[in-house]
């Protein structure tokens, strides 16, 4: 199940699709993801159906989950692994955005920082094992040569609390592609004070998914 940008002519911004995942094959696209709508779609169908469903796979979306558990009896719900890696991603571009933000001062040696910041958002967001410590390319803004790992340690010189939150995306990233539901769970239950307020929100988010990620292993 999942939710995508309407076109102009359905009857709400947002429209709901849902598909076969062990096909590949859309089982149909609603105009609209408004529950009860939804609720009264899948309520069509006889119970023997409904409860022949064994699992589905949603975003972090609260109300889908009650859904589920509504017109599917015995389905058991499985969180998609790259929403969980886009929640961690989007928290650490957040702290990004607000250390750039401070560093935008009249100051020549801040303009030097913010521009950086600016500049290397993707390299952030790359997970640790693409980043490499021994090639060197001429970097324009730091006037020299530079390895990607060179910079990612460079930006962490300049903030405990960016430093402490993009270790704990990275340590949650890893987590996740190697489906150690283990360090997930110590990850995420795990209280970190040096983290972003952004960050402790997404750990909060996931903390309260982590039964269906506990009962999926990463599925």
């Amino acid at each position: 199940m999942d939710e995508f940008k309407s076109v102009k002519s359905a009857d709400s911004q947002m429209s709901f699709i849902f598909t076969d995942a062990r096909k590949n094959e859309i089982m149909d696209i609603l105009p609209t993801r408004r529950l009860h709508h939804l609720r009264d779609y899948f309520l069509n169908y006889s119970y023997e159906a409904r409860a022949s469903v064994k699992t589905v796979v949603v975003d972090m979306n609260a109300p889908y989950t009650s859904l589920i558990r509504d017109v599917f009896p015995k389905a058991i719900v499985i969180i998609d692994r790259f929403h969980l890696v886009q929640l961690v991603m989007r928290s650490l571009n957040q702290t990004r955005i607000k250390l750039m933000n401070r560093y935008n001062t009249s100051r020549p040696e801040d303009k030097k920082v913010y521009r950086k910041l600016k500049s290397y958002w993707k390299l952030l967001l790359k997970n640790k094992t693409e980043l490499s410590d021994s090639d060197y390319r001429y970097q324009r803004l730091f006037k020299g040569p530079k390895s990607s790992m060179g910079i990612i340690d460079y930006i962490m010189t300049l903030d405990v609390e960016f430093k402490a939150t993009y270790q704990v995306a990275q340590n949650l990233l890893v987590a996740v592609q190697h489906k150690n539901i283990s360090a997930y769970q110590t990850l995420v239950l795990s209280e970190n004070k040096l983290i972003s307020p952004q960050m402790k929100c997404s750990l909060r988010t996931l903390k309260k998914y982590l039964p269906e990620i506990r009962l999926q292993k990463f599925r």
